[in-house]
This record gives C-alpha cells, structure tokens and sequence, in this order.
C-alpha cells in the first residue's frame, strides 16, 4: 500500500476500548512528480522512531496512571466532579455548565496518529491528538471561545492575521520611510511550541495576561476558576497508542481547542522584550501562530545576536531563522529591492497544481469562490502589474489541469474585473498598470474574512467586558444572531 502526502486514522474496538490503527492508501487523485510517497512499512517504522522523541509522553507514573489501565473514565469523573463542585458553589452559570459537560453515551478516549510533512527536509512527522469526545473536550472548546477574543483585542499590534495584514504593515513602514536599501527582512519559527508548553508556567502566564488588562472575572466567571478549568484540560490529555495508554506531561495537545489560545498566550509573555526593542526602532513586529516576522536596519551581526539572546528566554523555546533581502511568510513572497518593497504570491517547493476538481460532486459556488480566491490573492500580492500576469499564468494552468474550462476561468476574472472597474469592462486583462493599481487598492482596502472574524471576536469581547465590569449577567448570543461567513483557503 502507498500514502501520498496524508495519513489517515480510524477509530476500532479492541477488547471494549478503542485503540488506533492507521490504515494506508493511494488517494483516488491525480499524483504529481514531488509527491511523498510511503509504502505502509514505513511509514509505521517512521512513526515508531518518532514517537519516542516527543516531548511531555509518559506511561503511568506519579499520576498513578497505569499504561494497560484505560484512564477515559478515570478522566470523566474528575471532569464531573469538577464542573458539579463549580456549580454547586456558583462559580458558573448553568448554561455554562451545559456547555461543558461531557455526554457519557459520546465520550471516547483520544487517539494519536502521524501526518507526514513532506516540505520539510526528511519527512518528519506531525503528531496530532484526535480529541473530539474526551470528557474534557466541552471545557476547552469553552475556555477556547472564552480567552481567544480577550487575546485578540489586546495583541492585535503584535498579531499578523493574513497576508493582506501584512502587507498593509509593510507598506505603512514604507510610507514612513523605514524601509531603505539596507533593511533586512527576517522570519523565524518556534520548534514544537505546542508540545513544549510548560503546563503549571503557561497558567500562570494565562493568569498574569488577564489581571495586566483589568479581567477579575470573564463572564462571571472568576480567574482563579478559569486556571482550574484550564487546569484539567492540559493535565488531564490521556490518549491511546497503538494499544497502549499515554499521558501527556509536558504541553497541550494538538487537536485540543485550547491549546493554540494557551500557546498564543505564552508567546505574549516570551516575545515582550523583543517586541520592546524593535518597536522602539520603528520596526515591524507580527506573529502568527509560531511563525515571525520583523523588519530590522540594525547590522546582521547585531540581529544574530538578538535572535541568540531570544533563542535564550526559555529552555523550551527555540528558533529556527532566516534573515534576508528576500524571505517568504506565510503566503506572500516579500522583497527589498534595493529599498523599494514588492510582494508576490509565494508556493512552497512542495506545493502541488491542485485544487478542488471541477469534476468532483460539489455545489457550484464552492468552483466559483476557489478561482475568486486564486484570482483576488493575485491581485492583493503582486506589486506590479507583471508579477499579477505571471501569476494568472500559473493559475490557469493550475486550474486547466484539474479540469476547469477556459470559459469559466475567464468568466470569473471578467466577473471581478468589472465589478471595480467598470460594468463595460469585458477583456480579463488590463491596457496599463493604472488600472491594475486601482483595482488592487479596491481589494487592498476590502476585509478579509480573517479580519472580519477577528473584529467579531473583538466586539463581543468589549461588550462582555463592560457587562463584567457592571457585575452583569450576560446569556450565551443565539446562533440565529451571530453573522458568519464561509471561509475558503487555497494552498
């Protein structure tokens, strides 16, 4: 059997308890000449080289946790005896504590499984905790919707969202002056940031973030029982491997709502005094996620020196970098030509021609919205009006070659085109740059739907907080009441 680029994980039954097996399969898809292709025998021999090199794994221990004892309902009375308690004493409402309880007749116990990274060099795998009925599932996604809007309000100058984000910072510091021939442009990565979170450091941090921007309760709910709540999520990860039973003591799991908010917040508390020094320089500062993104016109010594030091913060933190007059981050290609800035789309070397096939069973709008999306972000990237042509060349081939018509193509550039620059508008292609900057300041200036989001999170946030701060109870928003808009990602 053969995987290309994906593993697969299925839940079975063995003696009562589910235990993971991951079954390989060619995928029913086009294959491409830089897929990554595994026969079954490796891959599992790769995951068992893997496994022992994650950080925070153990089996039984100071826990009194057993490695052949099933721990799913050892964890599920701790997780009810806790929310009970919680109620009993009024620490939370009982809305809140429906949205927290476990379902005994859904539970199940978390399963680890591998997805391979083909991009990076030797193939290493991605562990990823599949978590979605774990009694201690309902708190996280809880404390997730909870702190996150908090942390996007108060972070959002350190918080790179999208490209677009980006790329408006990017031409703020440019506009101010910043960007001179000299200036160099710098990315670096944390290494296994959601499994190196120190548990008991990454709660206090939690706590020190809410009481610096004036949160003694959030909700109605007191800090000190967020910890707790937050407590059982981190410490209570327990899930099963190949029919033995883990615990993870190091981190959160990746698959747990709550995870990325507590990594999000940690990085608050680690990056704060480089954040310090460039803000002071005029420079730009973002993150998203574990990946970075600054500007300096400090000497390259300097800057490797810098990052040293940073490398240094926290022993479980640590960079991998690249510093340059050309660096990639996230989607967008950035580059310092001499001090002028041009930003492009970028692909990774891995990244393979496909999309959703047009002759695959969906409904129309999700073909008309994955070539609005190629076509928009072309737009929005590409400094100059050759850089957008090249990369519409591209598309159509990408598109031509999973099945779409050279009509429908050209429909939807005619569409967008028209649509900004004028209802006569009928050729997809622009006479002069004038009218390709027009219309890339008209999606430029446009929200995206991760700002959007972002700004949603944010509003509910300040009207909870003031509703807080009246010691008001405020009822869960309907869902009939919320505004939401799809989202489409193309890679």
């Amino acid at each position: 059997m053969i995987i290309s680029g994906f593993a697969f994980s299925l839940i079975f039954r063995y003696e009562g308890w589910p235990f993971t097996s991951i079954p390989m399969f060619s995928l029913n898809r086009l294959q491409f000449t830089h897929d990554y292709l595994i026969d079954e025998n490796q891959f599992h021999k790769l995951a068992k080289e893997e496994f022992p090199l994650m950080n925070g794994i153990c089996i039984g221990g100071e826990d009194q946790f057993s490695g052949d004892s099933n721990p799913l309902w050892s964890v599920f009375d701790k997780v009810i005896l806790l929310l009970n308690d919680l109620r009993s004493k009024k620490y939370i409402l009982s809305w809140q504590l429906d949205k927290m309880m476990p379902k005994r007749d859904t539970v199940q116990l978390a399963y680890l499984y591998f997805i391979p990274k083909p991009h990076k060099a030797g193939t290493p795998l991605r562990p990823i905790v599949s978590s979605m009925n774990m009694p201690t599932t309902g708190i996280s996604k809880f404390l997730d919707k909870l702190i996150r809007a908090i942390f996007d309000k108060h972070a959002r100058s350190t918080t790179i969202i999208d490209g677009v984000d980006l790329i408006h910072r990017l031409e703020a510091y440019t506009t101010n002056a910043h960007l001179i021939p000299k200036t160099y442009l710098c990315t670096f990565a944390i290494t296994d940031l959601y499994t190196m979170l120190p548990q008991e450091e990454s709660l206090d941090i939690l706590i020190e973030f809410l009481l610096q921007y004036g949160y003694q309760k959030v909700q109605n709910i007191p800090i000190d029982i967020i910890r707790k709540l937050a407590l059982i999520v981190i410490k209570e990860n327990v899930f099963v491997y190949e029919k033995k039973f883990y615990r993870q003591v190091i981190g959160g799991a990746m698959g747990s709502a709550f995870t990325l908010t507590l990594a999000y917040i940690f990085m608050w508390k680690w990056e704060k005094q480089l954040v310090h020094r460039l803000k002071v320089s005029n420079e730009i500062y973002g993150r998203y996620v574990d990946d970075i993104f600054f500007t300096s016109n400090d000497s390259l010594e300097s800057i490797d020196q810098m990052l040293d030091e940073a490398n240094n913060f926290h022993p479980n933190i640590k960079l991998v970098r690249q510093i340059g007059r050309s660096v990639p981050f996230l989607d967008v290609l950035i580059e310092n030509r001499n001090g002028t800035l041009t930003t492009s789309v970028y692909h990774k070397e891995a990244a393979e021609p496909y999309v959703v096939p047009f002759g695959s069973d969906h409904p129309d709008h999700v073909f008309r919205n994955t070539v609005d999306t190629a076509i928009t972000r072309a737009v929005r990237y590409s400094t100059t009006l050759s850089q957008f042509e090249e990369e519409i060349r591209q598309m159509k081939l990408m598109f031509l070659y999973n099945g779409y018509s050279p009509r429908h193509i050209y429909r939807r550039l005619t569409t967008l085109f028209s649509k900004y620059l004028s209802k006569y508008f009928i050729l997809p292609m622009f006479n002069n740059s004038d009218d390709f900057d027009y219309l890339r300041h008209q999606l430029l200036t446009a929200p995206t739907a991760t700002a959007y989001d972002k700004v949603t999170r944010t509003s509910t946030t300040n009207q909870n907080h003031d509703k807080n701060i009246q010691n008001h109870i405020q009822q869960p928003t309907k869902n009939n009441e919320l505004i939401t808009r799809k989202r489409l990602i193309i890679h």
